[in-house]
């Protein structure tokens, strides 16, 4: 599928940005788009969010389909939230396509249920699932947050874009979601783990990831769940990263 996509900037290497769950690209992204200068930014909006065909399930493997038609003969990957699990699976499919792996604060919950605030949160997500009002859209994001331990305040009323995307939400099973370790351990390329202490739930996962991944870790405290919207320092970060220096 041909993905909704704004591209920025025309220099340098291809770097792939990758939404979560309540947002869009563009959106989500925007403090990135100082990049440019250097780099080549992909910019894609998943099934079902912005203008693209409207879809009746979130499926991540299906997204990492159409993640790996963006990357070209090579590009680095940038995902946040469940954009993270997303890139992670298009990196297993083409590992020799991906420069880089940067995961922002992914909800993998699979690979890290033997922690007990992880099996905790996600026990709290399946619960909510199963019982909450899904016709009152924004208790139900609000009761997703609390599962998640996240300190986020949900604007009322929504915003366009986040009514229809919390709507896609409703289809997805976040506590059942995780990366293919064994598929990117095997891999070359770099890592990169970035959260911003938005929940203690997502600091442990981080730190398994990075751990199991041999991958390089930063944590932005209290930047919340979307820590690339601190701007430079983010970006500082990433583009070390990317050129291979140590960060």
């Amino acid at each position: 599928m041909e993905l909704e996509c704004e591209r920025w900037g025309n220099k340098g290497e291809t770097v792939v940005l990758v939404h979560g769950s309540l947002n869009i690209g563009p959106a989500a992204f925007q403090a990135q788009k100082p990049l440019a200068s250097s780099w080549k930014l992909v910019v894609p909006n998943r099934r079902g969010y912005g203008n693209n065909p409207l879809i009746t399930k979130v499926d991540p493997d299906v997204d990492a389909t159409d993640i790996v038609e963006l990357l070209g003969s090579r590009a680095h990957l940038v995902g946040t939230s469940m954009g993270s699990i997303v890139v992670a699976k298009a990196a297993a499919l083409a590992p020799s396509k991906v420069s880089s792996l940067t995961l922002i604060e992914p909800p993998a919950y699979a690979n890290a249920m033997d922690i007990p605030i992880v099996a905790k949160s996600a026990e709290a997500l399946r619960v909510h699932w199963d019982t909450a009002d899904r016709g009152d859209i924004m208790k139900f994001l609000q009761g997703f947050i609390k599962a998640m331990e996240m300190d986020l305040q949900i604007p009322s009323p929504l915003p366009p874009g986040m009514d229809a995307a919390a709507k896609n939400l409703l289809t997805e099973r976040p506590w059942l979601t995780g990366v293919p370790m064994e598929a990117l351990q095997k891999t070359s390329f770099p890592k990169l783990v970035v959260s911003g202490t938005s929940s203690p739930v997502f600091e442990a996962i981080c730190d398994r990831l990075a751990q199991a991944l041999k991958a390089s870790r930063h944590t932005y405290p209290k930047a919340g769940h979307a820590a690339q919207r601190v701007g430079e320092p983010f970006n500082k970060l990433l583009e070390a990263f990317m050129q291979g220096n140590p960060v």
